[in-house]
This record gives C-alpha cells, sequence and structure tokens, in this order.
C-alpha cells in the first residue's frame, strides 16, 4: 500500500504530468485563437488544476502547515476579489464575464483564487533565486524573510502585467467598467497598485506558515532543507510567463509580450550567470592545476 508520504507526492507527479500534457496544445488553441465554443471552460480548469498542484505541493512540504497556508491564500484572495467586484475597490471597477465557471456567489469565479495560489506560490518559488545562500537556508527559516516575501510580491505583480492584456482582451475574463484608453491596454492603474498589496499581504501568509511548519516538532530545520521537488514552483511561473509572452505576441500585445520576455532574461541570467561563473572558475582552477 502507498503510505501517507506518497500518496500526496504521486499526486503532485500526476497533476503536472497531466498539466505537461495539456499545455502545448493550450498555447497552441489561443494563440491561433482556435479554442472552440465548448472549450471555453478549460482556461478555468487549468487554472484550478495548477493552484491545486501548488496546494498539494505546499502540503507535501509543510505538511499541515502547508494546508492552512493554501486555504488561507484561496480564502483570502477570493475575499479581496468579491469585495473588489462588488464595490470596485482596491483593484478599480471591474466585473467578471461568464467565461469563467462556477462563480462563488454568483461573483467571483472559481478559478481566480486557485490562479492567486498558483502565482504566489510560484513567485515565492522564484524569489528563491534572488536570495543569497545564507538566506536559502533551512537555518533562516526560523523567522519570516522580509527580501523574499518583498521579491515574491514584486514578480507576482510582474506576472500580472501580463496577465491583465492576455485576460481581458484575448481571454475575455473580466471587463473594466473605467478603463483608460490612454492607460496600458486600458487598464487602470489602481489595479496593479492593489495587486501589489494583495501579493504582499498573501506572500507573507505564505512565509508566515513556512516558519511556522519550521518551529514545529514535526518540521525542523533539517526536514526543510530537502523539499519534494523544489523546482516546480519556479517552473510554473516560467511557462505561463512563456505562454502569456507566446499568446501576447501572437496576438499582437506587443508590448506586454516584450515586458514578459524582459522577466524571463531577468530570471534566465540570474540561473546562467552564476552557472556560468562556477564553469570558469572551476576551469580556470582546473588548467592552474595542470601547468
Amino acid at each position: 500500500m502507498l503510505s501517507l508520504t506518497t500518496r500526496p507526492r504521486l499526486a503532485v507527479a500526476s497533476l503536472f504530468a497531466f498539466y505537461l500534457f495539456l499545455y502545448p496544445g493550450s498555447i497552441t488553441l489561443i494563440a491561433l485563437d482556435r479554442v472552440p465554443v465548448w472549450g471555453t471552460w478549460m482556461g478555468g480548469a487549468l487554472l484550478i488544476l495548477q493552484g491545486t498542484l501548488m496546494g498539494l505541493w505546499l502540503i507535501v512540504n509543510f505538511g499541515q502547515w502547508g494546508a492552512l497556508a493554501a486555504l488561507w491564500v484561496l480564502f483570502l484572495s477570493w475575499l479581496v476579489e468579491h469585495i473588489g467586484a462588488t464595490t470596485g475597490f482596491p483593484f478599480g471597477s471591474y466585473s467578471y464575464t461568464d467565461v469563467l465557471q462556477p462563480q462563488i456567489f454568483g461573483v467571483v469565479p472559481l478559478a481566480i483564487p486557485f490562479a492567486w495560489l498558483l502565482i504566489v506560490t510560484a513567485a515565492i518559488g522564484v524569489a528563491e533565486l534572488f536570495l543569497d545562500r545564507e538566506s536559502r537556508s533551512p537555518q533562516a527559516e526560523v523567522r519570516v524573510r522580509p527580501a523574499r516575501v518583498l521579491i515574491a510580491t514584486a514578480f507576482a505583480l510582474l506576472l500580472d502585467v501580463t496577465i491583465e492584456p492576455f485576460a481581458v482582451h484575448i481571454n475575455h475574463y473580466w471587463v473594466w467598467s473605467d478603463s483608460d484608453p490612454s492607460a496600458y491596454y486600458g487598464i487602470p492603474a489602481s489595479n496593479f497598485v492593489a495587486w501589489w498589496f494583495t501579493s504582499l499581504l498573501l506572500s507573507w501568509v505564505l512565509a508566515l506558515h513556512r516558519t511556522g511548519a519550521v518551529r514545529a516538532a514535526r518540521f525542523g530545520p533539517r526536514r526543510l532543507g530537502v523539499l519534494f521537488w523544489p523546482w516546480l514552483p519556479l517552473t510554473l511561473y516560467l511557462t505561463n510567463l512563456t505562454m502569456f509572452v507566446v499568446v501576447n505576441l501572437a496576438r499582437g500585445q506587443v508590448i506586454a509580450a516584450l515586458i514578459g520576455s524582459l522577466i524571463f532574461l531577468v530570471i534566465a541570467g540570474r540561473i546562467g550567470v552564476p552557472l556560468l561563473v562556477r564553469r570558469l572558475r572551476a576551469r580556470t582552477e582546473h588548467e592552474q592545476s595542470v601547468s
């Protein structure tokens, strides 16, 4: 029989494999504007799949603290979105279309809180790249690291910069009542300000529960030193960013595609430059030892 530890890991692996199976076709259909009428529900299903994947990843690595973190992110993001869609604060005046179904209380699509869980968890995965070794060590997990939260918030916001034109003008997930033609694709600046604060709150919630997992008797620093698939949040961030870049470019939203490309280059540089430096250093040391 599968152990309690193996089952969640198997679920994560299965969902990730299913996501990879759907991913190429999703990009192709949306980029070429070939999504059939009966297939419009698949966008929301893909968001729920990815959000669930991140939630299970949190549970696998942080146990009950990971489950609580995922639930808090789902609840708080739904609450902020519900207030936003019904009052116009803090994002601005907008409303969801009927593309994403089902909708909670007929206002916020179920897929939206799962999208927040995906984005914030993935953004924290990106933030790990930009922390020094000391900040990434298990011993540093005994308290919330402001740098991790702030970097994650920045990358969550940057991803939204590429998401908004995609979601509004291509997939038609929501519409802006106070659209400003002179603004960035007609999207009010208040949306991005609210996104920053909401991402900050949700990133802090995740970081706080991660710290709680370390302090709990069952999950000490040594346990956190060996995460299951630590690359998964970063991978989902990059696959989503790639989709937005490709689709925005294919559908003529060049500025959004260029911004997404710059984000990609920054992340790639952070991964590639240290690797190149290590290889050059190793080569130099080898040449010196030979001579």
